[in-house]
């Protein structure tokens, strides 16, 4: 959903402006879909050949990598394999959506695809330096939404750009609270990501930070007339953000009960960038 999402958001914004091409959408989702897994396999593959996951004693159901290269379900050159093919095939589709829409495209793509690779590929191995939320939040915030929306439109707007700040800091912020778990294997291994460089302490008693950004934005948006207004259902989300950091300032050191935060911050993700996609349709209906 993390890909989806947002490309879903930049489709209804392009609905909303009486811009949609059902066929051209459904391409550009498949080369979306195809690098968000060729990302997902590549950071399995160098977390492990770092020895990040090897080290992690407290694997979830939401952090701590995928158990098939651990436990020798998959072997590391099959998986690094299929992760450049992905890249492959998406890169072919950036070509024909820059064909049709414009040379735009491949600058979103391709800054996509370098966040993507360099996330955990060395040298640059972006998570190890502090910025892998950001960049993760670019990614899958502004850069989906805006290429969607790019694709269907041929524009750039502002509008765009500020309805991907909410989804994209909801990445981030997916991001940051898995993180948390990941704490003592992943300082062992090198990285350097903010739950490291904060303590599990002081990441928790931040949390607020993030869900302030992702509602705040909404609001501002609508405020300053750049949303709609029916946008602002997406913060009937807001009271399950509230138990997320309850749950996680209280657990932070007790793993098994701090999943709940982690399954529900995944959970605001999903919902509020249903909403805000659900609001735009509803402005594109009803006015």
């Amino acid at each position: 959903m993390a890909v989806i999402m947002p490309s879903l958001m930049g489709g209804a914004v392009a609905y909303y402006h009486g811009q949609f091409d059902l066929m051209l959408f459904l391409i550009v989702i498949a080369g979306m879909v195809l690098a968000h897994a060729g990302t997902n396999m590549m950071n399995d593959y160098f977390d492990f050949k770092s020895g990040a996951d090897l080290k992690n004693p407290q694997r979830t159901p939401f952090s701590g990598g995928s158990p098939f290269l651990p436990d020798g379900t998959l072997r590391p050159k099959d998986v690094l394999y299929v992760a450049l093919s992905c890249f492959a095939a998406a890169l072919l589709i950036a070509l024909y959506l820059a064909f049709r829409s414009g040379y735009i495209v491949i600058l979103l793509a391709g800054a996509g695809g370098f966040i993507g690779y360099f996330y955990t590929a060395p040298p640059l191995r972006l998570c190890y330096r502090g910025i892998g939320e950001f960049v993760t939040g670019l990614a899958l915030g502004p850069l989906t939404v805006v290429g969607v929306y790019y694709v269907l439109t041929g524009t750039i707007t502002v509008e765009a750009i500020v309805v991907s700040i909410p989804i994209g800091v909801l990445v981030a912020t997916i991001l940051y609270v898995n993180e948390v778990p990941d704490h003592d294997s992943d300082r062992l291994a090198g990285k350097r990501h903010l739950v490291v460089l904060l303590g599990k302490a002081r990441a928790a008693r931040s949390l607020p930070v993030l869900f302030f950004l992702v509602y705040g934005s909404i609001a501002a948006g609508v405020v300053l007339r750049i949303m709609p207004a029916w946008t602002l259902i997406s913060l009937f989300t807001i009271p399950v953000a509230v138990n997320v950091v309850r749950i996680a300032a209280a657990n932070y050191n007790d793993t098994p009960k701090y999943i709940p935060a982690q399954a529900r911050t995944i959970a605001i993700h999903s919902l509020t960038g249903l909403l805000l996609t659900a609001g735009y349709l509803a402005a594109a209906f009803v006015g």
